[in-house]
């Protein structure tokens, strides 16, 4: 009966739960367009992001994140008035 147990209690043991797979950062393939809505927040006394539409490295490189475009039509829309 130990040895049993002992079985069981190591086969658990050793499969244990699967870790679940990680979807990578950055969507990969022909689908992801070259340009995106590009976050940025200034280093001055206006703590208001700046969005525009940008190249993905350029983005990158100017610390900024790719947003959806709607932030980038709404923000044109309100530059507009």
């Amino acid at each position: 009966m130990k040895l049993a147990f002992t079985l069981l209690v190591a086969l658990t043991a050793c499969s244990g739960i699967q870790p679940k797979k990680e979807s990578p950062l950055v969507k990969e393939g022909s689908d992801v367009p070259a340009d995106c809505c590009c976050k940025t927040t200034p280093l001055s006394n206006d703590d208001k992001p700046v969005f525009a539409m940008t190249g993905r490295l350029e983005c990158s490189t100017q610390q900024g994140e790719c947003v959806g475009d709607p932030q980038c039509q709404r923000e044109a829309a309100g530059s507009a008035q």
